[in-house]
């Protein structure tokens, strides 16, 4: 009866806790009105087709003729405006990571963008924003995601000018290694979180092992006062 008390005892103290890390998962997000971005999400798709995507389309299309789309998107942003979004996103619980992709409008993000991301709750999520343009690079988009997606963690921008966009084996090349760096980045992340989590949960074990030690002890100390 003695013996059997105390190897109860004992195995109690060998418990122990265990812990895993699931993968992230991608999302693209993006806004193409004239078809450069999407074929940029295209591209995606050509080399990862894994990844899964969301179209930000206008209630009210855009018109066609480019200089009254310059007109609307500078009154727009005058107006701080919220284009209504045709069934527009609401959450994104499913991901980690999201790949926003848009065309740079006046140097900014464009205002129907700003409405999908505050209708998101991006706590946690890491963006990684792409962009078409004509000349400007990034402008001041990033500023502008960093701006209405908060909680967010917001990365570089990369952008493709609308010229290298219609040149498909540099496009796919130049965004192969963004991708790749993308993936280096997360995994290095995910090894760095694991090890912070292993950490933890040793630290947590040793402190449990010492707190079964001293149980151990005062039940050791009480058995043997009640069997002897």
């Amino acid at each position: 009866m003695k013996k059997k008390i105390l190897f109860l005892f004992f195995l109690i103290s060998l418990s122990s806790f265990s812990q895993s890390v699931e993968p992230s998962k991608i999302l693209i997000i993006y806004f193409s009105r004239t078809g450069n971005t999407e074929k940029f999400v295209n591209y995606i798709n050509e080399i990862s087709e894994n990844i899964s995507k969301f179209k930000i389309e206008p209630a009210s299309p855009y018109p066609d003729d480019y200089n009254t789309v310059l007109n609307i998107a500078q009154e727009e942003q005058k107006s701080n405006a919220r284009p209504e979004i045709k069934n527009a996103l609401n959450n994104v619980n499913d991901y980690d990571i999201i790949l926003l992709g848009y065309p740079i409008w006046y140097s900014h993000l464009p205002n129907i963008v700003i409405n999908q991301l505050e209708k998101l709750d991006l706590n946690g999520k890491t963006i990684y924003p792409f962009n078409t343009h004509g000349s400007s690079g990034t402008g001041s988009s990033i500023n502008d995601i960093k701006s209405y997606a908060k909680n967010a963690i917001v990365k570089d921008g990369f952008p493709i000018s609308m010229n290298e966009i219609n040149d498909k084996t540099s496009s796919m090349n130049k965004i192969k290694n963004w991708l790749e760096q993308i993936m280096g980045e997360e995994e290095d992340n995910q090894i760095e979180e694991q090890e912070d989590n292993e950490k933890e949960e040793q630290e947590e074990n040793e402190n449990n092992k010492s707190i079964y030690k001293k149980i151990n002890q005062y039940l050791f100390y009480i058995i043997c006062i009640l069997l002897y």
